[in-house]
């Protein structure tokens, strides 16, 4: 019964905030907060009347998930909507197993694979969308890292010598080939898509909370405000208008609430049918 109201909380509050991050690429903290209080009182009612622990791993769940993202987040590889979105799940879903494995951890994993291709799917949607300018970019970005191709071709043909010697580990071989070159086109690839799509430069009347700056501030030749702040805050948006600074560059995400939404709908076709 309790997973079905954990369930019911989750699907619509994922809904909701998955609307508001496709249209504004942010999530009103009301509604990040109230999933999260929202499971938290779930399990602390239904820990009266069955065992304490219950909400102790709940609790427990939502630290351990907080802790992971908020690493995520000052890295610049989320937001701070999708860290509360995270905490919520790991407060509903700590308490269960499938196979005796937790159904927090069969989360992650899935997560990493349906992100994975979320992502990609999304990067390749925007490349074809402004392709010219795209295959523009990738082939500066090949002539930039012109070294760095000579010296994926040398060690190359290094490693497919001692496949050619080594015949057992011939596989192993060809695949590290493989793993390289797709990690360097990717990273290019990468990197061409964020320079088109999620690098812009706005007016600073235009800035909100959670902002992420592609370029430092500077004032005078002096660093004001850093990119590798986490996120913007008031007293940085307030500190531009003071001195005067009119525009910034930002870099914008992808609005990832609907991979964790696909994510949470396969989990729990997975808890029903193995759970």
């Amino acid at each position: 019964m309790v997973e079905i109201l954990f369930g019911i909380l989750l699907f619509l509050g994922l809904i909701w905030a998955g609307y508001f991050d496709l249209k504004s690429r942010e999530i009103p903290d009301l509604l990040s907060y109230s999933i999260i209080f929202g499971c938290l009182g779930i399990s602390l009612i239904y820990s009266l009347f069955t065992s304490f622990h219950f909400f102790l791993f709940s609790a427990l769940g939502g630290i351990i998930v907080f802790c992971l993202g908020y690493i995520f987040y000052y890295f610049k590889q989320i937001g701070g909507g999708d860290v509360k979105i995270f905490t919520a799940i790991g407060i509903a879903v700590s308490n269960f197993y499938v196979e005796k494995i937790s159904l927090l951890i069969i989360f992650g994993v899935l997560l990493l694979i349906v992100g994975g291709f979320y992502s990609l799917i999304w990067g390749i949607t925007l490349f074809l969308k402004n392709r010219k300018q795209g295959f523009v970019e990738l082939k500066k970005n090949l002539e930039e890292n012109k070294n760095v191709r000579i010296f994926l071709i040398i060690f190359s043909l290094i490693l497919i010598v001692i496949g050619i010697i080594f015949v057992d580990i011939r596989w192993m071989i060809l695949l590290l080939v493989v793993l390289f070159y797709g990690l360097f086109y990717l990273n290019l690839f990468v990197r061409v898509i964020e320079k088109l799509h999620f690098i812009k430069k706005i007016k600073v009347s235009e800035l909100t909370e959670g902002d992420w700056l592609a370029k430092d501030i500077m004032v005078n030749n002096e660093k004001l405000i850093s990119k590798k702040e986490p996120e913007l805050e008031k007293k940085h948006i307030a500190l531009m208008k003071k001195y005067n600074i009119h525009e910034v560059w930002i870099r914008i995400g992808i609005p990832f609430v609907p991979a964790i939404l696909i994510t949470f709908l396969i989990t729990v076709v997975i808890y029903g049918i193995l759970g």
